[in-house]
């Protein structure tokens, strides 16, 4: 178990829920910052033709599949049709939280041959989502994930649907983050208010970077706005930062 800051490890189960954006109880600044966030991906998509996009973070508990999972509704809503892909081969957890069933086929299955791309997608018909589970744990994950198989399967994916998303492992535990990046159009890179120390967080961004992978943006959760500014209507729970590569923009989004 990782413990880079000397916290007490929690369970799975302590610290993993989602905060859907179809929950009535998540605040409307909640929701209009996955807008915001699928308004800037949509322009990224015309101009330097994203469809295939990785999101990871430095460790664990940044909320990144909290991320994955509702960035990916956000863009179904808009009439994409997306698919959204488990790509934590070790401790795979979407497939729970989606309520997909358990022992289900996924990404190892698919590229060690047991069964078809087709045979391993599942309709998520509330969500308009299509969704592929990790599939079973396999005793190599890294390796598994550099085959040519990977790539083959990515622009597969790529070919069928207008955005795919990829919820990769944290960059500072496993390097399957920078592995899967090499395949897609760019990173996504998620950060948690006063979590990670900033070395680190900039550490793993260079280990994307030196891999290859086109980290396009950061996403940062947890910020408490209301604090930020002192009890303004305007302030919500999470903010957004997103910035251009290559571009130099930055397009904040509060929340």
């Amino acid at each position: 178990m990782w413990n880079l800051f000397n916290k007490k490890n929690k369970t799975d189960d302590e610290h993993r829920t989602l905060q859907l954006i179809t929950d009535k109880k998540m605040p409307f600044g909640y929701v209009e910052a996955y807008k915001s966030l699928r308004t800037n991906l949509d322009f990224m998509a015309g101009s330097m033709d994203v469809h295939t996009l990785v999101i990871t973070s430095t460790v664990p508990e940044e909320s990144k599949s909290n991320v994955a999972v509702n960035l990916a509704m956000t863009m179904a809503e808009s009439g994409k049709k997306v698919a959204l892909i488990d790509c934590d081969l070790r401790k795979p957890v979407l497939h729970r939280y989606l309520k997909a069933g358990h022992n289900v086929k996924g990404v190892s299955n698919v590229l060690s041959n047991q069964c078809t791309l087709d045979e391993a997608l599942h309709e998520l018909k509330e969500m308009n989502l299509t969704f592929l589970p990790a599939g079973t744990p396999p005793p190599n994950p890294s390796e598994m994930l550099s085959q040519p198989q990977m790539q083959a399967m990515v622009n597969t994916l790529r070919e069928k649907f207008d955005f795919v998303i990829l919820d990769a492992p944290p960059v500072s535990v496993v390097t399957d983050a920078a592995v899967i990046g090499r395949y897609v159009d760019g990173a996504m890179f998620v950060v948690r208010s006063d979590y990670a120390p900033a070395d680190a967080v900039r550490g793993a961004v260079k280990k994307l970077q030196d891999a290859g992978v086109r980290v396009l943006g950061s996403v940062l959760t947890r910020y408490d706005m209301k604090k930020a500014l002192k009890g303004s209507s305007y302030a919500y729970s999470y903010a957004y930062n997103y910035n251009y590569a290559y571009e130099k923009q930055k397009a904040d989004v509060t929340e």
